[in-house]
């Protein structure tokens, strides 16, 4: 034991020269340098390896654990796996904060501010709080509560502090890029209840949605849908447009069923954005499958087309799928939208 000691004071007295104290190491990288494992070189720098068990207090104050060059006023280096889980805790944490009293604070960063002193949480960890469910916090104002997690149930607050769903917001929400589904892809519309909680129209399958959107020449027929879903019944709209301002809309009843090939197609109704008092379309029901389009009152575009531009027919060649037949006399984009109604 006292030679232990000896020891001990030696290496101090030896690092004081240099205004250093290396504890089990005789290479001190700091103003204290603590070599746990006893495996620092004689000289040089030691590896990450070797620095794994250090501590250090610099020159200037900051500490390192697992690090010699803390470059914060605690800085810890962690250079273990996590290969399980422990009592509570992955092995080989990095840090550990641990109370052993039931229901207590846990950790707690805290500001002051005001003339007043007023001290504010900035962010915490408290299980004493939601029915001892615990809560974590982060605020910028005292008593305000940012963002908080309910650690029971794992429920994320926004301005709430006892978040009810997975995600609660307690304001407004902004979505800034929303992508545009290619194609037929099914989307389901989302509404909000009286609580402001999200649910489907009714369920998976009513309410669905799909689109797309082609270019037709003059007298040429190209697939305007496919992918319609099996034993459904659509609502179906169809948008035509010139570059001359002019748009018409129309809307179908979709009955689609491969068995016994019991699909078709019927117009119902529609509207045309010009001064002629004839508004709606005309229907020709050809067959089951098959609707022709004729528009009136359509005025000559200069960048083409005349009266006829925006008629068109359309035709289910087969089970979940529509073609249109460009009647016009005009290149044109056409853009359908089908809702499942059944």
């Amino acid at each position: 034991m006292k030679t232990s000691i000896l020891l001990l004071s030696m290496l101090i007295i030896a690092n004081f020269t240099r205004a250093q104290i290396g504890i089990y190491t005789s290479n001190p990288q700091g103003a204290f340098h603590f070599d746990g494992a006893k495996d620092n070189p004689a000289t040089g720098i030691p590896t990450d390896v070797q620095q794994a068990n250090d501590f250090t207090i610099t020159s200037t104050g900051n500490v390192g654990i697992g690090t010699i060059t803390p470059s914060s006023n605690l800085h810890i280096t962690n250079r273990g796996t996590a290969t399980g889980i422990g009592t509570g805790e992955a092995t080989n944490t990095g840090l550990l904060i641990e109370n052993p009293i039931a229901n207590s604070s846990i950790l707690s960063i805290v500001r002051t501010t005001g003339a007043a002193g007023t001290k504010q949480t900035v962010m915490g960890i408290n299980p004493n709080i939601n029915g001892n469910n615990g809560l974590f916090v982060i605020s910028r104002t005292p008593g305000a509560t940012d963002f908080v997690m309910d650690l029971s149930s794992g429920n994320i607050g926004i301005a709430n502090n006892a978040p009810t769903n997975t995600l609660d917001v307690a304001g407004s929400t902004r979505i800034r890029t929303l992508a545009v589904v290619p194609g037929a892809t099914v989307v389901t519309p989302v509404y909000a209840d009286a609580n402001g909680v999200l649910n489907k129209a009714v369920d998976t399958t009513y309410g669905t949605v799909i689109n797309n959107t082609v270019t037709i020449t003059s007298g040429a027929t190209n697939t305007l849908i496919t992918g319609i879903e099996n034993n459904a019944v659509y609502k179906a709209v169809v948008y035509v447009g010139n570059t001359c301002g002019r748009i018409g809309i129309a809307e179908y009843y979709v009955t689609n069923n491969a068995f016994n090939n019991s699909f078709s197609i019927k117009g119902i109704d529609g509207i045309l954005n010009t001064d002629t008092t004839i508004k709606a379309p005309t229907f020709t029901e050809v067959n089951r499958y098959t609707t022709s389009v004729v528009w009136s009152g359509i005025p000559n575009c200069a960048a083409g087309g005349t009266n006829i531009a925006f008629s068109y027919t359309l035709t289910m060649p087969s089970a979940g799928t529509i073609n249109l037949t460009n009647d016009g006399d005009a290149s044109l984009q056409y853009r359908v939208i089908l809702t499942r109604m059944f």
